[in-house]
């Protein structure tokens, strides 16, 4: 029996492993091989039939050393595959190393050109990948795992060994015929014999079996090490070639004619044809359903655009419409958009997937994968911008505004793809240098300038889009920006074309190719945004239906069928679903724009997760060094262009957090806990404050600023309290008084000094309380904690009623008590607990002084209850006959002038009333 492992297949001139779609049949084979003959070994010992129905004992230990022997020699020759896949991988590793010392001291004389920029991509070609050492590790750890089982049988039978008396007599009890008493000591000694040579086979079989282990440990340890080293010198080549030009010359021109024969070669597309027409019939199950998935998506295309306007909801019910019915639009709209760029998946698959693929099939297979991703894109795009589509029917964009959009979107599509499978075909691995420098280049500086020239024409002034925006929205961003969008979008492209015709290739594609992700996740962020709005207002809508009826059934009469027909055109009347922004609220919108803007945040770094290293050049700039203090010794960094602006990003979403943390935290946490509106307010304010003071104290750090740089600031600081600065503090430190301890909040009715009013807001230096003229007082923190306060409603609303009546002397004091009592006691807001009372608290001047105490439950009602009071009051007196007196006064007249004495003393004597 024979075991053989995989080799390693070295690309030629690569030094590197042939990915999983190009291994030998041989090398599956091999690792086959030593993994059944393991599992065919670990069967044999496991399994005790072998010993169970021995005849003869000494041939069964006889025959089980020559399994084992055999065995041992499999194992030899198994351990020298891994031994050999393991120096290959030494080799490569050495071979790597070396390459990249080369590329080292050629970078570090800066003479850059053609040549080296050829060099640095058949280096990155030959790189191995991860996807390449999936297989391999894979049967790495199938053989490990049948290795560890067979060693573990190995063990289990060499316990078994160390008693060989109990063995021996095993076997002899079940021996047919049984041996005799003569025969019995000379087959004691031949079984005793052959059960230590047995004995000494399994040592040795193990000791193989953990020389085989450690070998293939030892491999994989070692393509880890090639993996991560090949991932480095991956980033090294990328970031080299980044910035290494190869600039155009009359050897690019003279390229361009043989690139383009190699294009558009008729025997180039006969062989690819060929070689895909030979592959499906080979493997025609998955080419065959795809290609009828196609089809029958175009035959049914009449349908599915006449499903997409029967699921809008204009064709619907209000009250039936669901956001399930968007879901399925947009589902709609995806079944539109798949038919090509399914059959480009389907040619791409079997050309990949081709043993005998030339440069230019395995090329056209790469380019037809990618571009078909891309132009699904597109499709879908123009579909969603359609005016059947998702965005006018169920977001309720502008026809006209989109339309315009859409119709470019398409034309843009039948000049861009054809243009970016060119610029594909000619820029992958697998086609000649040549036609990446001369045809890609010139594609890819094409396709840059058709995405500037379709932006330009949406953002010029006279474009129907614009037209329509200045009609719709004058003030909005869209407009005010234009000149900023259109240098953005048109610029940005045309400096693509600029750096790809330059010579920065791969620079000029690596940036197009996540400008186009970026712009692509940017409309699907407004879908989402869109649908999750429509979601809310669905939901809103359905409950306001919902009381519509409520209200409609509530307390009606036997006979009101006239208002039951009244509510039902009301009810009926509830305007579609049709998305308004402006209608969801601020703190939904705050939600929304929270949600959605943390999702898009994380897409874009998704996308541009690997710049930071590729734009090292750039990033790694350094601003300026600072230095600081570590285990006593001064250490200096350098302030990068990358440290900054991972600062200025810190802070921009820092910033964000902060403004909606409270729509999030009231919306998702804090309605479920069933807190008080005060207490939500203040956790908003506390958690809005930390992680604003997270989010500097994180940038300070990026940008080197630490405590022993601000001690100069804090120590000025210190003297400004000193001075000025000192209220501003205290008030800062009063609003955090305020919202931890609580003593006011948020709605309270509050007297501070001689202003009495709401509390509206608590901010981080003042308070404002509305007073009861509607005008909002700015009170300094300070003085809720050092002045005297008065908080009408900190534990409760219950508010005393102190109403004071007067009646006349010689009124009956028990009649008068019950009478007001019995007002207080009729009115309903009056609470019963604690009990109103009436007293006789003084002897006026010239009435019977009464005091009523009444509680009510709430301060808005005191000032309408005590008129209550006061009017029933006046009413119940009267009609007892008992009088409210007004103040009298006796004047006695001493002395006066005599001019004016005798005057007063004629007019009195004239009256008959003289002294």
């Amino acid at each position: 029996m024979t075991m053989a492992l995989p080799r390693w297949r070295v690309a030629p001139g690569c030094g590197h492993r042939i990915a999983p779609g190009g291994r030998r049949p041989a090398d599956d084979a091999a690792w086959t091989g030593v993994v059944r003959l393991l599992l065919a070994w670990l069967c044999a010992l496991l399994s005790g039939a072998g010993l169970a129905q021995t005849v003869d004992p000494l041939r069964a230990v006889a025959n089980r050393n020559g399994e084992i022997s055999a065995s041992i020699a499999a194992t030899v020759q198994a351990v020298n595959e891994p031994a050999k896949a393991l120096a290959e991988l030494r080799r490569e590793r050495i071979d790597l190393e070396q390459r990249m010392r080369w590329v080292e001291r050629r970078a570090s004389v800066q003479a850059l050109g053609q040549e080296f920029a050829q060099t640095l991509r058949e280096y990155l070609r030959s790189l191995p990948t991860a996807e390449q050492a999936v297989a391999s590790r894979q049967r790495r750890i199938e053989l490990l795992a049948t290795a560890s089982d067979s060693q573990l049988a190995v063990e289990r039978a060499l316990h078994r060994l160390e008693d060989p008396d109990a063995v021996i007599e095993t076997l002899l009890a079940k021996a047919h015929p049984p041996v005799s008493e003569e025969e019995r000591p000379q087959l004691l000694r031949a079984l005793a014999a052959a059960l230590r040579q047995q004995s000494e086979l399994l040592q040795r079989l193990a000791a193989e079996q953990e020389r085989l282990r450690k070998t293939l440990n030892e491999a994989g340890e070692m393509a880890d090490a090639l993996l991560l080293e090949a991932d480095a010198a991956r980033q090294e080549l990328t970031e080299l070639l980044f910035w290494t030009p190869a600039p155009p010359s009359a050897r690019t021109l003279a390229e361009l004619g043989p690139a383009l024969r190699w294009t558009f070669s008729p025997s180039h597309w006969q062989e690819s044809v060929a070689l895909l027409r030979a592959e499906i019939v080979r493997q025609p199950l998955w080419p065959a359903a795809a290609l009828l998935t196609a089809g029958l998506l175009l035959a049914l295309r009449g349908r599915l655009r006449r499903l997409l306007q029967a699921l809008s909801p204009a064709a619907l019910p209000a009250d039936r419409y669901k956001v399930r019915h968007a879901l399925a639009a947009l589902a709609v709209t995806c079944l539109l958009a798949l038919p090509l760029p399914l059959l480009m998946w389907t040619a791409a698959g079997p050309l990949l997937r081709a043993a005998d693929s030339q440069e230019f099939t395995a090329a056209l297979g790469d380019a037809l994968l990618v571009v078909g991703r891309l132009l699904l894109a597109l499709l879908i795009s123009a579909w969603l911008l359609d005016r059947r589509g998702v965005a006018v029917r169920h977001f309720g964009w502008d026809a006209s505004l989109v339309a315009a959009t859409a119709h470019g979107l398409r034309r843009l599509t039948t000049v861009f793809v054809p243009l970016m499978l060119i610029a594909a075909m000619n820029g992958m691995a697998h086609a000649p240098f040549a036609n990446e420098e001369s045809l890609g280049r010139v594609a890819l500086g094409l396709s840059a300038l058709t995405v500037a020239l379709f932006f330009l024409r949406l953002l010029l002034s006279g474009s129907a889009l614009m037209r329509r925006f200045r009609e719709y929205a004058p003030r909005s961003w869209a407009v005010r920006l234009r000149p900023v969008w259109m240098l953005f979008l048109v610029g940005v492209p045309c400096a693509v074309a600029a750096l790809a015709l330059a010579g920065y290739i791969v620079a000029a594609g690596y940036v197009f190719s996540r400008l186009v992700h970026s712009l692509f996740l940017v409309l699907a962020a407004v879908v989402l945004y869109g649908l999750m709005a429509l979601w809310v207002q669905i939901q809103r809508q359905r409950l306001a239906c919902e009381r519509i009826g409520v209200g409609a059934g509530e307390g009606r009469p036997p006979g009101a069928a006239g208002l039951a027909a009244a509510v039902a055109p009301a009810a009926a009347g509830v305007p579609r679903p049709r998305l308004d922004i402006a209608a969801l609220g601020e703190e939904t919108r705050s939600l929304l724009d929270f949600v959605v803007t943390l999702l898009l945040v994380g897409g874009l770094w998704w996308v541009w997760r690997d710049a930071v290293a590729t734009l090292g050049v750039i990033t790694d700039y350094k601003l300026w060094s600072y230095t600081e203090k570590a285990g006593g010794k001064e250490v200096t960094h350098a302030l990068t262009v990358g440290r900054l602006l991972l600062a200025i990003v810190v802070l921009v979403i820092t910033g964000i957090v902060v403004r909606r943390v409270g729509a999030l935290l009231d919306i998702i946490l804090l309605q479920r806990l069933d807190m008080q509106a005060d207490a939500t307010y203040a956790i908003t304010v506390m958690t809005r404050y930390a992680i604003a003071a997270i989010g500097i104290v994180a940038a300070s750090r990026l940008l080197g600023v630490g405590w022993e740089d601000v001690q100069w600031l804090v120590a000025a600081l210190g003297v400004g309290l000193g001075f000025g600065l000192q209220e501003i503090v205290a008030n800062f430190v009063s609003g955090l008084i305020v919202l931890a301890e609580r003593p006011i909040r948020i709605g309270d009715v509050v007297t501070v000094g001689d202003v009495s009013g709401k509390v509206a807001r608590i901010r981080a230096r003042a308070t404002a309380v509305i007073d009861f003229d509607n005008k909002e007082v700015i009170i300094p923190n300070k003085a809720f904690i050092t002045s005297h306060v008065v908080n009408w409603t900190l534990s409760n609303q219950i508010i005393r009623l102190l109403i004071k009546v007067g009646v006349g002397y010689g009124s009956d004091i028990a009649l008068v008590q019950r009478v007001i009592l019995e007002v207080v006691q009729g009115n309903a807001d009056v609470l019963p607990e604690p009990a109103p009372s009436v007293f006789l608290v003084a002897f006026g001047d010239s009435s019977l002084d009464f005091e009523i105490r009444a509680f009510v439950d709430a301060l808005d009602k005191r000032l309408r209850v005590q008129h209550e009071i006061n009017q029933g009051i006046s009413r119940a007196l009267q009609e007892r006959g008992i009088d409210i007196p007004f103040p009298q006064r006796d004047l006695h007249i001493r002395s006066l002038p005599e001019g004016l004495a005798a005057v007063v003393g004629s007019g009195a004597g004239g009256a008959g009333t003289g002294r």
